[in-house]
């Protein structure tokens, strides 16, 4: 199985890759190469690679090879050019959990490529062979793929985007660095099956929201409290109808904010609830309170945070 884009900046891909098979996807033939790319999974296997290739043929040259080996506990980083393997790159620790998904980012610089796992640094690796020569990133032997997103290439960051009112419908791709508090019509509207995606990272003290809107009846308000008051760490989730707020929900497993930390959110409206994962892991779900879902059309930032990113799909 091939999966093939040359859209820019942000192609985005969902489904379930068999582990003997292999993910390609064509990255773009320029000198200007930073990329960002996002890999996470339904599951973990014992083996497996992800190359950045120089060419999507079979023996094509390989820039940087990532491969966790748990039966050697390490992540072997190499490259490959004709043919020829070079010096093998162990030192760190295993990162993965046999038992867990994962999520992985690679960011292609200038002079090395740099990897996070899970949201935490992991390891970086000077480049080999020069950047501009990459053309395809694949997955081999690999877990099952639930998304795999690629941004790129990095741009100055655009002028704010225009404030959105109910019922307005902006683009669908990402909006890089938006200013809070940001307002914007949810493309489609809100329906079971959309998922919005929300980067960013939260302020040493304080509190932040995200709100899904129609006028001011609020069907989720997701409230993050760093610090407020007499409330510390909690996250707490509501809806407002007819001026009055309902009842609070705060139960959570843990609490996944770190102030001047990147985190990555993402909230899926499904048939009876809204459902938010952060970096990588399942956090809450709210069952719907305001019904019908659909008519709820704007997406709200407000408080202490600053975004690097929100995109609807």
């Amino acid at each position: 199985m091939v999966w093939e884009s040359n859209q820019r900046p942000s192609s985005c891909y969902h489904g379930s890759l068999p582990t003997e098979q292999a993910v390609q996807t064509k990255l773009i033939d320029s000198k200007e190469l930073f990329e960002n790319i996002i890999v996470m999974t339904q599951e973990f296997v014992i083996n497996f690679a992800c190359n950045f290739k120089c060419g999507s043929h079979h023996n094509a040259d390989i820039a940087f090879h990532f491969n966790p080996r748990f039966s050697q506990n390490c992540v072997v980083r190499n490259a490959m050019q004709g043919g020829q393997w070079g010096p093998e790159e162990r030192h760190g620790t295993l990162p993965f959990n046999k038992q867990y998904p994962f999520e992985l980012i690679f960011l292609i610089q200038e002079s090395h490529f740099k990897v996070a796992v899970n949201g935490n640094h992991f390891t970086e690796f000077q480049h080999r062979i020069p950047m501009h020569r990459i053309t395809t990133f694949e997955i081999s032997h690999g877990p099952q793929i639930s998304f795999l997103r690629i941004d790129g290439p990095a741009m100055p960051s655009p002028p704010p985007a225009p404030m959105a009112y109910p019922g307005q419908h902006q683009p669908a791709q990402p909006m890089y660095n938006p200013p809070v508090p940001l307002n914007i019509g949810i493309p489609g509207g809100m329906h079971p099956g959309k998922m919005i995606f929300v980067s960013g990272m939260p302020s040493q003290a304080g509190s932040f929201s995200f709100n899904i809107q129609d006028g001011q009846e609020i069907a989720f308000h997701f409230n993050v409290r760093i610090q407020q008051g007499h409330d510390k760490h909690e996250v707490v989730r509501n809806s407002k109808s007819n001026g009055n707020w309902g009842q609070e929900e705060r139960s959570k497993p843990h609490f996944p904010f770190t102030p001047n930390t990147n985190f990555d959110a993402i909230i899926l409206c499904e048939q009876n609830c809204f459902k938010v994962a952060v970096n990588n892991q399942h956090f809450v779900e709210f069952r719907h309170r305001l019904n019908p879902v659909q008519r709820f059309n704007t997406f709200s930032v407000v408080g202490d945070v600053r975004l690097t990113q929100v995109r609807f799909q």
